[in-house]
């Protein structure tokens, strides 16, 4: 294990969140609260000095990273960053509890959206800002690190962009990781940045547009309020949420390919058009599990159900609960089973939503069919194929790994969470939605419907191993799940 090499990527990884403190500071000085920045001024000099001290310790410059070496460097990054991201939430006491404050800058960064806040509206407007810059950082993060690693990972089918990443493997790691981190930085900008401009046309806020403009490139689910019923009152903010949310959910490979002159790029992907057939065909089935039991016109219900379904799939979490005629909150049990299940199945590889992602269960399927076709010619010789290239049995058996890890993922966590005294059904939907990376969803399934609440009071209510489990969850939901569960394999440190 080349222990100088993690440490490395590790110490930029912390060094860059030192400097984006800069920007909270920055606002609280603007907004008159000088003891906020000197929170943030320390709290970044803290990061700075940490990061920077693995950087001076490690210097040196290498152009192979293997393969331990490159999961346990994500690995770290996603667990010691939220641990510094957490200070400005400690340091303030606006969050008093070191536990609680790690677990809202973990479930920042790995754009999961679960917040220990019971009153997110009362917080200081630097805390909000900071939060969604977190998110909007680790989604950024993920996005990096999923484009380096497409084939390590076994993902099947090349793009403009890995291809581009592979020219320059023969340069130092860190020029390779600058390289693909600029390479993904101006799309990411410049759709965060046509976002909020049209957040701004929408009639929001410049406050709540940056915000909420963050949360959504980065399918996070991160709120400025308690709820999402005011923000999502006007039918132009929703449409621009969910243009933005859907976005997010397509392979950033060829968002990158787009503004690199390739204009049909989208469409060589099957994995883009499995995405917008999956948003259509769910909404309009959650369409009609919702219609029999609502009184509401059915333009309106169509409404909720395109929102939501598009909030699911994405893995965003950010949920309109549906109002009746009566003025109370009501959602159909089979219509949020059908949204749990969306963010299992998540959306596109190399994006920042969760979930198991459509490439993998796509091959599944197709795996499916081939056997089903055997059986009446059990001589036939077949190819599965995707994006018209074939896949190749490695491949194969990565997205059966992550499948059949990712649900004893799901029974595992569910399992601890009841033996820390939840109830079954309020254990479940926690384990669903925080390994699908959309915590923020689970308020609202827990109290419309499936549980009556189930004695689900909110995320800072929950029992400290509670939390702890959680947070390992939001890590594994977050990073490719081979990757972090290859690290416990002891033959992997033998190597």
């Amino acid at each position: 294990m080349q222990l100088a090499h993690v440490f490395t990527i590790v110490g930029w990884g912390i060094s860059l969140h030192a400097l984006l403190m800069l920007a909270p500071m920055a606002f609280s000085l603007l907004s008159g609260e000088g003891a906020l920045a000197f929170d943030f001024f320390v709290a970044g000099l803290v990061t700075l000095f940490v990061g920077g001290g693995m950087l001076l310790a490690m210097r040196q410059e290498f152009t192979t990273l293997g393969r331990r070496e490159t999961f346990f460097a994500a690995t770290l990054i996603w667990i010691m960053v939220p641990a510094f991201a957490a200070l400005p939430f400690y340091l303030s006491g606006a969050i008093p509890s070191a536990t609680n404050a790690y677990f809202e800058a973990l479930s920042g960064f790995s754009t999961n959206g679960a917040t220990i806040l019971a009153d997110v509206a009362a917080a200081p407007r630097p805390i909000l800002f900071w939060r969604s810059l977190l998110q909007w950082s680790g989604g950024f993060s993920v996005l990096v690190f999923l484009s380096m690693l497409a084939g390590v990972l076994n993902l099947p089918g090349t793009t403009p962009l890995t291809r581009a990443l592979a020219k320059v493997s023969a340069r130092p790691v860190t020029q390779r990781l600058g390289h693909a981190v600029l390479s993904l930085l101006k799309i990411y900008a410049l759709l965060t940045a046509a976002c909020i401009a049209a957040l701004l046309v929408a009639g929001t806020g410049l406050f709540d547009a940056v915000c909420y403009a963050f949360s959504v490139l980065s399918t996070g689910g991160f709120l400025t309020s308690s709820g999402a019923d005011a923000f999502l009152s006007d039918r132009i903010v929703e449409a621009v949420l969910m243009v933005f949310m859907t976005i997010a959910a397509i392979n950033f490979s060829f968002h990158w390919s787009f503004f690199n002159g390739d204009r049909r790029s989208y469409f060589k992907d099957p994995e883009y058009r499995y995405l917008l057939a999956m948003i259509v065909f769910a909404s309009l089935l959650v369409f009609l599990l919702m219609l029999p039991h609502s009184d509401l016109p059915a333009l309106e219900t169509l409404r909720y159900a395109i929102f939501n379904t598009v909030s699911a799939v994405t893995t965003t979490g950010i949920n309109m609960p549906v109002i009746t005629g009566e003025g109370v909150y009501y959602w159909p049990v089979g219509a949020l089973l059908l949204l749990l299940l969306l963010m299992i199945v998540g959306g596109a590889t190399v994006s920042t939503a969760g979930g198991i992602k459509l490439m993998r269960l796509s091959i599944l399927a197709r795996l499916a069919g081939q056997e089903i076709s055997r059986l009446s010619y059990p001589s036939s010789v077949a190819v599965i194929k995707y994006g018209g290239e074939r896949v190749e049995r490695q491949q194969i058996l990565s997205a059966w790994s992550v499948f059949v890890l990712y649900c004893l993922s799901l029974v595992a966590v569910t399992l601890l969470l009841t033996a820390d005294g939840l109830q079954m059904p309020t254990a479940l939907i926690l384990a669903t939605t925080n390994l699908a990376t959309a915590g923020s969803a689970a308020t609202t399934f827990l109290a419309d419907g499936l549980t009556g609440g189930g004695g689900f009071h909110g995320y800072d209510a929950l029992p400290r191993f509670s939390k702890w489990i959680l947070c390992i969850t939001m890590l594994i939901g977050r990073l490719e799940i081979l990757a972090v569960l290859s690290l416990l394999n002891p033959a992997i440190w033998r190597r």
